[in-house]
This record gives structure tokens, C-alpha cells and sequence, in this order.
């Protein structure tokens, strides 16, 4: 595999990140709207089950984010290999 077909493997992967964590603000914002009708229906045991969930969720995004910050900036920079070494006998 050449150098260009592993970057362009590794920007495919953030992007894919990305897109895991745009889902995922999705479904926190649909999990929003749950807790207000959860709450008008005084659900509060549900209520308590889903703020759980949601901080999961929130906890897993930044864990992405930093993820893909740490290590997408590790691939623009650059990521050598040296070439295998031989062991020599002494």
C-alpha cells in the first residue's frame, strides 16, 4: 500500500468518525425532546434513565473528538516507518 492510499484510508476513518459523532448529536437531540415528554408524563424513573444515557453519550462524543484531534494531527504530520532491521549476529 502506498503512503497516499494509507492517508487517504486514514481521512475516510475521521470522516467516518465524524459522521458517528454528528449521529450520535442527533440522537441527543431527539433524547432532548424525550425528557420533556417524559417529564410532562411526571415519568421520572425514565427521565433518570434517559439524562444517564445522554451523558454516555456526551462522554463518547468528546472522547471521539479528542481522538480524532490527537491522531488526525499525527497523520498531517506525518508518520514515518523505518524500514525493518536486520538482525545481525555478533
Amino acid at each position: 500500500m502506498s503512503d497516499l492510499e494509507a492517508k487517504i484510508r486514514l481521512e475516510v476513518r475521521f470522516a467516518l468518525l465524524r459522521d458517528i459523532i454528528a449521529s450520535y448529536r442527533i440522537r441527543l437531540q431527539e433524547m432532548e425532546r424525550k425528557v420533556v415528554e417524559l417529564f410532562a408524563a411526571n415519568q421520572l424513573a425514565a427521565i433518570s434513565e434517559c439524562m444517564e444515557e445522554q451523558q454516555r453519550i456526551v462522554r463518547l462524543i468528546r472522547k471521539l473528538e479528542q481522538f480524532i484531534k490527537e491522531w488526525e494531527s499525527v497523520q498531517d504530520a506525518g508518520i514515518s516507518h523505518e524500514p525493518k532491521r536486520e538482525h545481525t549476529k555478533t
